[in-house]
């Protein structure tokens, strides 16, 4: 049991430490665009943005705009994009207003977004170009702030955290020199948190304590963020009853004004942790699950991994160790490990634990992927912590004690420079049980003595009331406000029955009235239901007639088909009987006559086959027809090496009332065309369109580039047969037939469509 304490709080402690380091990752994002930090006011920004004339206050407002875009979660390229975008226009604006602020404002939040995109190195570029200028204008908030954005470019650990300070401490004279104290407390809060990753927890205590005195003097309200890193820094102090004290303080500042970001899933995985520590597992679990559920809703791995790590390991420690391993398991499928550390500390915590129930085997290959660390990590890398502790249980489970007292010695020397406590506290437990197996008595017995003074240290009874009587005041305030609320909740419960008696009394009328109109929509049933029956008596008697009319209908298409059929094979065996007759005939008149006479039959006659293959027995299409007729005409006048023809034609359809008069007029002026407009073997050209104009005015145009009409000519009182025809049938059309001359002969036929036919079969079908 006691391995398994042990095991359990020195994996606790990195996993916090990483959780911290992410937290800091974040501060400078939070602060610097503190009034643009939600959806809601970034919507009213936006409103305000488009209401603003071109000046300072829209000028600034575009900076907090693209700062918003790179501060949300993730490193989404889209957003890095709209900063840009904001950036530029923020730019614009404060060159063309003179306004030096604003510039130097764009160029740090110009390296912020290449820092964001991992160019460092043009990060570092804009971070210098925005110090000189700030300089040069004696900018004094805007240098500062630069300091502390190109602080951002260092790691958190050695050198890079030295230099990563002393940026701050710039940023933080110079806030106080401009008298900014909302910048000030930031940067304090800073330099606090950088003081707690060196281990330096006295000096970061100092540090946020002033930091939180700024804050409390320009009446700042969002303090949840210094309480929490304060909770921190007074764990890795080991003054458990002050960071509990400072943790409840985040937890109720937090809940005052309603923050439920990520900051909130870190208070919680803090107090978690002091719970932990003081062995309280039921707290602990209990916090870390809210901090998870708050993590799982911003989807931020990192933090997940964390959290779940710790809820594995409070389980393991709780005697349900199939269980943690399980949850550590899953953690790996969904968020799969990037940071060395996290990758060190599942292994480890699986070693232990297979360790724990004695199931060696299992334990032997994360053993393995542990001592590969331990050989590649640096002496002095926080880690060894975890990987020494694993190292030496091994060695005293396989009897290897003298092995075991040189890794003591290693990793007391890296306790003592990390200043932990709890740390030094196991491994003088461990040396006293590998002392005793050694057989130095006077050895263990002093190791024994340092183990248990370390361990009251950190747990001594005034602490353990202290910590209590926090807890009773937090709970007690929290039940005070809960009597409060049942209270009000009483005085609403009074009210509500009291009308719920009225609400009663108007039931039971409301009843009444329900059985009386439930009755009267019986009765209309039993009248509706008569009525259906009556309605589907008649609907059959409908439906039959219905089907009798489609029956009829058919038979009456099939007999109109058949009746076109027979028109054009009359007409056929007309055209043949002519053509037979013209056999027997020597005079040049009368063949002409017959052969004008089979071309207007074949007319009429491609009219007929059109409809009697068609679906549509009432109207035909005049595209189709007048390409029909001309190629007809070509091949019966041999035209198509004397006569080039054009067509511009619409989809028109017309009847057969108007169908057969257009298509005898084409005929007769299309054999006219080629019989009298070129002699002489002259070649020519001639245009054919059918087009519809407004009003359903059809237009038909014959234009040629012929010989024309002769002079004189009086289409009135002429005697030709096909010019009567023409006349003739375009009065049938109810139309109007002009001809002029206008290099060649042009004819021009108008007339009203009209649709008898397709609506009597309409009608007919209704």
């Amino acid at each position: 049991m006691t391995n398994n304490v042990f095991h359990i709080v020195a994996v606790v402690k990195p996993m916090r430490y990483l959780f911290f380091v992410l937290l800091i990752l974040i501060i400078p994002g939070l602060l610097k665009g503190q009034e643009i930090r939600t959806k809601v006011v970034f919507e009213n920004a936006l409103t305000r943005l488009a209401q603003l004339d071109d000046g300072e206050n829209k000028a600034d407002l575009l900076v907090s705009i693209g700062t918003y875009y790179l501060n949300l979660p993730g490193e989404l390229k889209a957003d890095l994009a709209k900063a840009t975008q904001y950036q530029n226009k923020a730019l614009a604006l404060a060159n063309q207003i003179h306004y030096p602020k604003t510039v130097a404002s764009v160029l740090v939040l110009k390296g912020n977004i290449a820092r964001e995109s991992g160019d460092k190195i043009s990060a570092e570029k804009t971070y210098e170009q925005a110090i000189q200028y700030s300089t040069k204008k004696d900018l004094k908030d805007q240098l500062a702030e630069a300091f502390s954005a190109m602080g951002q470019l260092y790691g958190n650990e050695g050198k890079d955290l030295d230099k990563k300070i002393a940026f701050n401490r710039k940023s933080l004279k110079l806030y106080r020199q401009s008298g900014n104290k909302l910048e000030e407390g930031n940067s304090l809060k800073n330099l606090g948190d950088y003081y707690t990753l060196k281990g330096q927890s006295e000096d970061a205590l100092k540090l946020m304590d002033s930091s939180l005195s700024v804050y409390k003097s320009i009446n700042f309200k969002e303090l949840q963020g210094i309480y929490n890193n304060m909770c921190i820094a007074n764990t890795d102090a080991g003054s458990f009853s002050n960071a509990l004290k400072y943790g409840l303080l985040a937890e109720k500042t937090a809940d005052k004004l309603g923050d439920t970001s990520l900051q909130k899933s870190s208070i919680c995985n803090h107090l978690g942790l002091i719970y932990f520590y003081l062995r309280n597992d039921k707290k602990a679990l209990e916090y870390w699950t809210e901090a998870r559920r708050i993590a799982e809703v911003y989807h931020d791995a990192g933090y997940l991994q964390t959290i779940i790590t710790n809820i594995a390991t409070v389980l393991i420690r709780m005697k349900k160790i199939e269980e943690g391993i399980e949850t550590l398991k899953e953690m790996v499928k969904k968020y799969p490990s990037t940071d060395i550390s996290m990758k060190l500390r599942i292994p480890y915590i699986l070693f232990n634990s297979y360790y724990d129930i004695h199931q060696y085997a299992k334990a032997e290959p994360y053993f393995k992927v542990l001592l590969k660390f331990h050989k590649e990590l640096p002496e002095d890398n926080p880690n060894q912590t975890l990987l020494y502790r694993s190292i030496i249980r091994k060695l005293i489970y396989e009897k290897k004690f003298g092995e075991a007292d040189e890794y003591l010695k290693a990793h007391e020397k890296q306790a003592a420079t990390q200043s932990n406590v709890i740390v030094l506290s196991q491994v003088h437990r461990l040396w006293f049980v590998v002392d005793s197996a050694l057989n130095k008595p006077w050895s263990d017995i002093a190791h024994y003595k340092e183990y248990k003074r370390l361990g009251d240290s950190i747990f001594f009874n005034d602490k353990n009331k202290q910590i209590s009587g926090l807890e009773i005041e937090y709970q007690t305030e929290k039940k005070d406000k809960d009597i409060a609320l049942l209270s009000q909740n009483n005085q609403l419960q009074k009210v509500r029955i009291e009308r719920e008696g009225h609400v009663l009394y108007i039931f039971i009328a409301g009843l009444l009235v329900a059985i009386i109109f439930a009755g009267l929509i019986y009765n209309r049933y039993r009248l509706k239901k008569q009525s259906n029956l009556i309605l589907e008596q008649k609907q059959k008697e409908i439906n039959a007639q219905n089907d009798l009319l489609k029956k009829i209908l058919g038979e009456k298409e099939w007999l109109l088909r058949e009746i076109h059929h027979r028109v054009k094979n009359n007409l056929q065996i007309v055209i043949s009987l002519l053509n037979t007759q013209s056999a027997y005939l020597d005079n040049d008149d009368a063949l002409v006559a017959i052969r004008n006479s089979q071309n207007r039959m074949h007319a009429m006659s491609l009219i007929h086959q059109r409809l009697y293959q068609s679906d549509n027995l009432a109207e035909i299409d005049m595209k189709w027809y007048i390409k029909e007729l001309v190629d007809y005409m070509i091949e019966c006048f041999s035209a198509d090496r004397k006569v080039q023809f054009t067509l511009e034609t619409e989809s028109i359809k017309l009847d057969v009332a108007q169908a057969v008069p257009l298509g005898l007029i084409l005929n007769e002026a299309i054999s006219n065309t080629i019989k009298y407009a070129f002699p002489h073997d002259r070649k020519g050209t001639v245009h054919i369109s059918f087009l519809m104009a407004e009003d359903e005015m059809c237009e038909l145009k014959i234009a040629d580039n012929g010989i024309g009409l002769p002079d004189g000519f009086e289409p009135e009182n002429t005697e030709s047969l096909g010019m009567s025809l023409m006349t003739g049938l375009t009065e049938q059309l109810n139309g109007q037939i002009k001809m002029w001359n206008d290099n060649g002969l042009i004819l021009h036929v108008r007339f009203k469509k009209h649709n008898e036919l397709a609506q009597k079969s309409i009608e007919k079908l209704s």
